[in-house]
């Protein structure tokens, strides 16, 4: 019995174990070929210039891929421009990438097919996806490059010349996309300048002359912002158009003539150094010329000149006693087509033999404006005295010798550039002598202004970070950094302002703080600005530096929610002003509608004649103690306290009639007033007898049109005045009325109630007080 009974729990042992082994093998799951994260799906990012044959990254599947492992990976596309390497999960590029889809692909999404060794469970397909991201790839390419300019010569310094220049770079929107112009360093590129460096018009910063340069050719390049960046350079060819901007010139600045003894009319004086002639400096034009006198002096009343050759001639005979000292006269040679162009010479006759006793100069005052970038050696003026042609004669200035110097002709001469910021104003003395006599001039000469300064910055290049703190802190207006510029010209105010496409989000201040705005549009992490300072200058002229602002992420993701939310506030204000409109219609159209008044008949009853004669016969009646018409608060005669208790109130009603057979002036039945007087008399006298009124109104008397009243005539009933209430006209009371005070339901009660479009209230209800006035209005 004992054996049998351990040879059953061996047994019962025996179905234990395998039944646990069965179990345990059940729990164990078979996790190859799911993603170690438990996703569904890869994605990888991949710059566009990854070179072909990079791992661009690795598949986490659970499973081993080598040849002894027990997993096998592949791909269900052919032609995918990535592979699985062998024994791998790495994925490998086989082409080249492309963000733009120019050269390659600009995304990637392929299926891994995961296959379990050893098994006969189906394959799993895994979707991967590749992001390509942009790269620096793509440099700027002009439009319709070479550019051409033809431009006048006189054209104004600090007009925009040329607005056409674009480059376009293919890259993504955002800094590798951000192109910047700039003129390239050459012989002639100081004659334009970019208004900005982020847009292509171009500006005239130099005078152009065509007589001295006719053609030439600057270089400009367009660049990214990328690092390093891409540029593309290109050429523009300028012509320059000749205009009238030059004065004629005499071939000599001074003539001389001898006077022949005896002298005739018509006699042609011979003049030295040559015949007086002029020619117009302005070579493409070269304008015809005439000559003139200046001045009809007393002294050239005897000569005369010639308008197209220049020759002089005597007019009349000249009187030996006249003219025994040289005569100088100014001669004018003007263009024919500009009389504003002309130039001056000076013509001195004289008698053989005569001269001058005592030298001196023919203006004692001379006065000249000179602009401060004139070059150097120009003549800025000159002092000419009466003995041009005496060969002994010097000259010598009192001061400012090293800034201007004095020829043997008289020219004074710029030796040393001029500044208006140092000095503005030059006073002295030219000195003039022939070795025998000596004279003076005062000179005055005053340096005008130019804006000769660009305003500049104080670094190339500025880059500021936002620390990573709450966003309460970083509030609108917050200062994140702040830029210094300043100008050389004395006078001149810089103003700065900001460029670029996130510009928006940004404000600068006159100090040169840059303070963070709206950032609701903000998608990025570094914002890429452009500073330009601006001077007051004529014409102004205009610098710019890059300025780059490093935010935090936790502000790039707050900016995005706020847009968000503003976007739905926007919406529900939207909606709930759409509500309140119709809300609103739907009042105006039920006012309107309910003010319209009711057409009906009126009885020609006028209530004032029924109680006239009351009026005259009571002795107790009270003319003052009328209360007008309006509620209880608003009648000033009314006292809640007396009245309710005086048997004598008495109350005025305004009621509107129709009065039928009249009509307005818009077609409609014309509405008139009715004043009731209703007295309440001390003792309970029973009402008088109502009125009897015509049917058909054969016995009433209608009122003229247009009357507020009307009145019916009736034979007084032999009954006493005040046996009875009195009968109130049937259509006497509108239909909506307020209530005064106390009403009377026998009197009310057979009343047929009106619209008075007057009133808009709710009509009175009914009480059972016999003995009480009710009043309306």
């Amino acid at each position: 019995m004992l054996t049998r009974t351990k040879g059953c729990l061996q047994l019962v042992g025996v179905l234990i174990s395998i039944w646990l082994g069965h179990v345990g093998s059940q729990a164990v799951v078979d996790n190859r070929c799911y993603l170690e994260n438990g996703g569904s799906a890869e994605s990888f990012f991949v710059s566009e210039d990854v070179p072909v044959g990079s791992i661009i990254g690795v598949l986490k599947i659970n499973g081993d891929t080598s040849e002894t492992g027990n997993i096998n990976l592949s791909l269900k596309e052919v032609d995918s421009p990535v592979a699985i390497l062998p024994g791998t999960k790495e994925l490998s590029l086989t082409k080249l990438l492309d963000k733009e889809g120019i050269s390659g692909p600009s995304s990637v999404y392929v299926n891994v097919i995961c296959e379990r060794k050893h098994t006969a469970d189906p394959n799993f397909a895994i979707p991967v996806s590749i992001r390509v991201t942009d790269a620096n790839d793509n440099a700027p390419i002009f439009v319709n490059a070479p550019y051409v300019l033809n431009i006048s010569e006189v054209t104004v310094v600090g007009t925009r010349v040329l607005q056409g220049i674009k480059a376009v770079d293919a890259d993504q929107l955002g800094p590798f996309s951000t192109v910047h112009y700039t003129v390239l360093p050459g012989p002639h590129s100081d004659f334009f300048v970019f208004v900005n460096g982020l847009e292509g018009t171009l500006v005239l910063r130099k005078a152009l002359d065509y007589e001295t340069l006719s053609n030439f050719t600057i270089g400009i390049r367009a660049q990214d912002q990328g690092n390093p960046p891409q540029y593309t350079d290109t050429v523009i060819f300028v012509n320059i158009i000749d205009a009238d901007d030059q004065n004629p010139k005499f071939y000599d600045e001074r003539y001389t003539a001898t006077l022949p003894d005896n002298a005739a009319k018509g006699t042609k004086l011979r003049v030295f150094p040559r015949e007086i002639a002029a020619y117009d400096q302005d070579l493409g034009i070269n304008a015809n010329i005439f000559y003139t006198l200046n001045s009809d002096t007393q002294d050239s009343r005897y000569f005369e000149l010639d308008r197209v050759s220049g020759s002089v001639t005597v007019k009349r005979a000249i009187p030996e006693d006249d003219l025994l000292q040289p005569v100088t006269m100014v001669i004018r040679a003007t263009q024919f087509d500009n009389a504003d162009r002309y130039a001056l010479a000076t013509l001195a006759i004289s008698r053989p033999g005569t001269s001058l006793r005592e030298l001196q100069f023919l203006q004692d005052h001379y006065q000249a404006g000179v602009l401060e970038n004139v070059p150097l050696d120009s003549v800025l003026l000159t002092v000419i005295t009466n003995k041009p042609k005496d060969k002994r004669l010097k000259y010598w200035l009192s001061n400012y010798t090293d800034i201007f110097s004095i020829s043997i002709n008289g020219d004074i001469v710029l030796k040393k550039p001029l500044d208006y910021e140092t000095i503005d104003n030059y006073v002295f003395y030219a000195f003039a002598t022939d070795s025998f006599m000596n004279t003076s001039a005062f000179v005055n000469i005053t340096v005008l202004n130019v804006n000769d300064w660009d305003p500049r910055f104080r670094y190339p290049q500025y880059e500021f970070y936002v620390p990573d703190i709450s966003l309460s802190q970083l509030l609108p207006g917050t200062v994140i950094g702040k830029v210094e510029a300043a100008d050389g010209d004395r006078g001149d105010r810089v103003t700065l302002a900001l460029r670029g496409p996130e510009s928006r989000m940004f404000a600068i201040e006159d100090s040169g703080d840059i303070v963070l705005g709206d950032l609701s549009d903000l998608n990025t992490s570094t914002a890429h600005l452009v500073a330009v300072a601006t001077d007051t200058g004529i014409p102004p002229r205009q610098a710019s530096v890059p300025v780059i602002v490093h935010l935090p992420d936790t502000v790039v993701r707050f900016a995005g929610r706020t847009s968000a939310n503003s976007y739905t506030v926007f919406v529900i204000f939207g909606v709930i002003l759409g509500v309140l409109s119709l809300v609103i219609i739907a009042l105006i159209v039920h006012i309107q509608k309910n003010k319209r008044p009711k057409l009906g008949t009126a009885t020609n009853f006028d209530v004032r004649t029924k109680f006239e004669g009351f009026k005259r016969t009571n002795p107790i009646y009270d003319e003052k103690r009328l209360v007008g018409v309006g509620t209880k608060m608003q009648n000033p005669l009314f006292n809640p306290k007396e009245d309710s208790a005086d048997p004598l109130y008495t109350a005025t009603v305004k009621t509107t009639r129709m009065f039928p057979g009249t009509t307005n002036g818009n077609g409609r039945a014309k509405m008139g007033a009715v004043q009731q007087t209703l007295p309440r008399s001390r003792h309970k006298f029973p009402a008088p007898a109502p009125p009897q009124v015509p049917r058909g109104g054969g016995g009433g008397g209608r009122s003229p049109a247009g009357s507020s009243t009307t009145t019916t005539t009736a034979t007084p009933s032999p009954v006493s005045r005040f046996s009875r209430m009195p009968h109130w006209p049937t259509e006497a009371i509108p239909k909506r009325v307020k209530k005064l005070s106390w009403d009377d339901r026998n009197s009310c009660a057979h009343m047929t109630r009106e619209i008075d479009p007057s009133v808009s209230v709710t009509p009175v209800e009914e009480t059972r007080r016999e003995d009480n006035l009710t009043v309306y209005f």
